[in-house]
C-alpha cells in the first residue's frame, strides 16, 4: 500500500500579533502556503494536529481564511482531517465549536474517540462523529483532540482501545494528537513523557503531534512540524518549520519516508548589543548604528519584525538611555514591520561599604560622589559635580525659589564645563 500525506499543526489563524493585521494576514498566508503545497503534491489527505486557530472566539475575516484553504483542499479532492487543540476548543457553555462547525460543513473531518469515564470507545467516523477514519484502503487515521492534564490517562486508554480493536486489513496505523512531548521546548511543561506515549508504538506507525511550536520528531515515529507562523521573538531561530511530507510504502521499511519542509513567513530578526564599551548616549548610538548595519548586510528578507535587545552594564544613568533614537536608527536601518527595542541592561554595582561609621553628611556625599563615578559623563570631575549636587541639595532643602535653585545650577555647571571651581572639596569624599 502507498500513499503520500503533509501533517501540520498550529496555523493560529485570527492571532493579530503585536495588534498589527499585517501580522493577521501573515498567519493566513502562512496557512495557505501549506494549503497550496498540498495540492501541489498531489497528497492524498492532510492532517491538521489542532489549533487552527488562535482563540474561541473569530472575527469573520478568519473565518473566512479558514474555509478559503479548506475550500481549495476539497475542490482539489483532498480530505483534511483534524483534531481540536487548546486554543479552538469550545467553551463548556457552547454547544458548537468553529471546528465542529467546519466539520458540520464538511471542510474537515474531526476526529476524537469517545470518552465516558474509564471507557475509551474508538468508532468509526459517521454522521461526523467518531474517531478513525479510511482515507485509503488499508490505511487507519485516529484522532484526539487536546485533553489537558487528564492526556496521558486518555493515551493509556486509547492504547488499550486499539490493542482490543478490529483492525484487520490495516496495513498502516496513524494517530494524531494535540500534545507535546516533555523536555523539547525549553521552559514549556506540560508535555508526555516518552514513557507514556510507549504505549501506542505496537499499534501506531506514525504519531502525528501538534502543540509544541518547535519541530521535533523522536525514533522515525513522532513527528511534530512545529508552527506555521512566528508566535514569539523566542521561535524567530525555528526556521525548519511548518509542515511534514510524507510518503507511505508498506512494502519497505521503515514504512515511511517523512521530510519536514518550511512554509513562506514573515521574517524576524533578533539583534543583541552590549552597551559596556559605550561611555555616553551619543557613543552607543553611534556604536549600535554599525552593528546593526553590519548584520543587515547579512540580512535576507524585507519588513521584518525586528527586536533590538540591549544587554551587559550602562556606564551612565538609565534615564539618559537613548532608546527612542535607537528605535528610529533600527526603522531606518531595516525598514521593519515592527520595530522593539528592548532594555534589558543593569547599573554598575554601587554599595557602601559595612563597618564605616560615617555623620549623615558623610553619608549623602559618599553616596553622591559613588552614583557620580557610575556614569561616564561625570567621572572625571566627580569631586565638582558632588560638590555642586550637595550645594543644590542645600539650596532646595532651605526653601530657596525654583529661580535660585536653577541659577546655581548654571553658575555651578558653567564652572565646572570651564574647569575653574571655587567649590571646596571635604575631606570625608569617599569615590
Amino acid at each position: 500500500m502507498r500513499a503520500t500525506f503533509l501533517h501540520m499543526a498550529d496555523c493560529h489563524l485570527g492571532y493579530r500579533q503585536y495588534n498589527s493585521r499585517d501580522r493577521q494576514n501573515d498567519f493566513a498566508r502562512a496557512y495557505f502556503d501549506i494549503v497550496d503545497r498540498a495540492i501541489k503534491q498531489k497528497v492524498d489527505f492532510v492532517l491538521l494536529a489542532g489549533d487552527l486557530f488562535e482563540k474561541r472566539a473569530i472575527d469573520p475575516r478568519t473565518l473566512v481564511h479558514a474555509i478559503t484553504g479548506l475550500e481549495r483542499l476539497r475542490v482539489a479532492g483532498i480530505p483534511c482531517l483534524a483534531v481540536e487543540g487548546n486554543h479552538e476548543l469550545a467553551y463548556y457553555r457552547d454547544r458548537m465549536g468553529w471546528m465542529e462547525f467546519l466539520a458540520e460543513r464538511e471542510l474537515l473531518t474531526l476526529l476524537n474517540p469517545k470518552i465516558e469515564g474509564e471507557r475509551v470507545t474508538l468508532s468509526h467516523y459517521a454522521q461526523r462523529r467518531g474517531a478513525y477514519v479510511e482515507p485509503l484502503p488499508g490505511l487507519r487515521v485516529y484522532g484526539m483532540r487536546y485533553c489537558g492534564s487528564a492526556t496521558a490517562h486518555v493515551v493509556r486508554s486509547v492504547a488499550g482501545a486499539l490493542a482490543a480493536s478490529d483492525r484487520r486489513g490495516v496495513e498502516y496505523t496513524i494517530l494524531m494528537a494535540h500534545t507535546g512531548v516533555e523536555g523539547v521546548a525549553a521552559g514549556r511543561g506540560g508535555g508526555l513523557s516518552l514513557r507514556e506515549l510507549t504505549p501506542l508504538r505496537p499499534h501506531v506507525d506514525y504519531l502525528a503531534l501538534g502543540h509544541f511550536h518547535n519541530p521535533y520528531e523522536f525514533d522515525n515515529w513522532i513527528y511534530n512540524p512545529g508552527s506555521t507562523e512566528t508566535n514569539s521573538m523566542t521561535e524567530a531561530a525555528w526556521t525548519d518549520r511548518g509542515s511534514y511530507l510524507v510518503e507511505v510504502d508498506t512494502e519497505t521499511k521503515p514504512k515511511h519516508r517523512a521530510a519536514l519542509h518550511a512554509n513562506a513567513r514573515r521574517p524576524f530578526e533578533r539583534l543583541l548589543f552590549k552597551v559596556d564599551g559605550c561611555d555616553t548616549p551619543v557613543e552607543l548610538v553611534d556604536h549600535c548604528r554599525r552593528h546593526v548595519e553590519r548584520r543587515r548586510h547579512q540580512f535576507k528578507g524585507n519588513a521584518p519584525v525586528v527586536e533590538l535587545r540591549l544587554t551587559g552594564v550602562l556606564p551612565f544613568d538609565r534615564s539618559a538611555l537613548p532608546l527612542e533614537p535607537l528605535k528610529q536608527m533600527v526603522e531606518e536601518v531595516y525598514r521593519p514591520l515592527i520595530c522593539f527595542v528592548c532594555n534589558d541592561t543593569r547599573a554598575a554595582e554601587f554599595a557602601v561599604g559595612e563597618g564605616q561609621q560615617l555623620s549623615r553628611p558623610a553619608l549623602e556625599r559618599q553616596i553622591i560622589a559613588g552614583l557620580l563615578k557610575r556614569d561616564s559623563r561625570f567621572r572625571a570631575r566627580g569631586a565638582e559635580w558632588t560638590e555642586l549636587a550637595l550645594a543644590i541639595k542645600e539650596l532646595a532643602v532651605s526653601g530657596a525659589s525654583a529661580e535660585a535653585v536653577l541659577d546655581e545650577f548654571a553658575q555651578g555647571e558653567e564652572r565646572i564645563r570651564k574647569g575653574r571651581t571655587d567649590v571646596s572639596q571635604g575631606d570625608d569624599l569617599q569615590c
